[in-house]
């Protein structure tokens, strides 16, 4: 009796054993959500046991549990390649997501750059892109040419006669205004910390000045951006096929019901989204129904 007991825990036990591991981590598996690899080296361990438990019974032969075990083992080759495949995969998505949102959200500020400079020119907000491009290409802004610094002392009595009809108390300091009004004025000795002194507004070429900018020249660099070009603004980056950004705006827009403003909203979707097969969400600038033009990432 014993020898026979003897027998069955050498032929069964280490089979059942493997087998019994192989349910428990199955249900792991399934209780904890793991990846199909996880799963399917499980199941393998399952079939292992199931099979050492049959061929040490007699019902399979030699020949067809090896067949069997390497039926198994081609599937785990192949699903643990699909496996690797699929981590490649979400690392390229995850670093496309975080390149295309530093991109995205540099054109739309400058779009918006751009656009704050046509407001401040025009009264309203460019419509469109090929508006855009005309005042960037062509067209002139103000600038403040200034030389010196504002003198950190009172008035005299001589220079408020000066700039002022009224005998006004000197009890404040010089303003940058009133530093520009006496430097300008000819046939007038000035103190010696006026002389060199200018503030004169000019009209410089947009273009120019943004082209000009060492943070924007900066940014680009940062971002591994070639020479600019305005047509790059019009498409979201780094969709294929090319994308544009949706302009939108008002030129009076009430607002508080006893005033209009110009408002605008630009906006497009995400060409990458959060997670992979996700849903692409909007992003922009701009709001319809206010004066605000903050980002959405902002």
């Amino acid at each position: 009796m014993n020898n026979q007991f003897s027998v069955f825990v050498k032929r069964y036990l280490i089979a059942a054993l493997i087998a019994v591991f192989g349910i428990v981590m199955i249900v792991i598996g399934l209780r904890s959500g793991q990846d199909q690899l996880f799963m399917f080296a499980a199941i393998n361990i399952l079939v292992g046991g199931i099979l050492a438990i049959l061929f040490s019974s007699g019902y399979l032969k030699r020949n067809v549990v090896m067949a069997i075990g390497f039926i198994f083992i081609g599937v785990t080759i192949y699903i643990g390649y699909s496996s690797v495949q699929a981590v490649k995969a979400t690392i390229a998505h995850e670093k496309a997501y975080e390149r295309s949102t530093l991109l995205y959200q540099y054109e739309l500020t400058q779009i918006r750059d751009i656009q704050r400079a046509y407001r401040s020119k025009n009264g309203v907000y460019a419509s469109s892109f090929d508006e855009l491009k005309d005042f960037f290409e062509n067209d002139k802004i103000q600038k403040v040419d200034a030389m010196g610094v504002v003198p950190s002392r009172k008035l005299t009595l001589e220079e408020r006669d000066l700039l002022y009809d009224d005998k006004r108390a000197l009890d404040q300091n010089m303003t940058e205004r009133e530093a520009a009004l006496l430097s300008s004025m000819e046939d007038v000795e000035l103190n010696e910390d006026l002389q060199g002194f200018k503030r004169d507004t000019i009209m410089v070429s947009y273009k120019d000045e943004y082209l000009s900018s060492r943070s924007r020249k900066r940014a680009r660099k940062e971002l591994g951006l070639g020479a600019f070009d305005f047509d790059e603004l019009r498409y979201i980056p780094m969709t294929d096929p090319k994308e544009e950004w949706t302009i939108e705006t008002r030129d009076e827009f009430v607002y508080l019901n006893t005033d209009t403003i110009p408002t605008i909203k630009v906006y497009g979707l995400e060409p990458y989204p959060r997670f992979e097969n996700g849903k692409r969400k909007e992003v922009g600038f701009g709001n319809l129904s206010s004066n605000s033009d903050k980002a959405t990432w902002e």
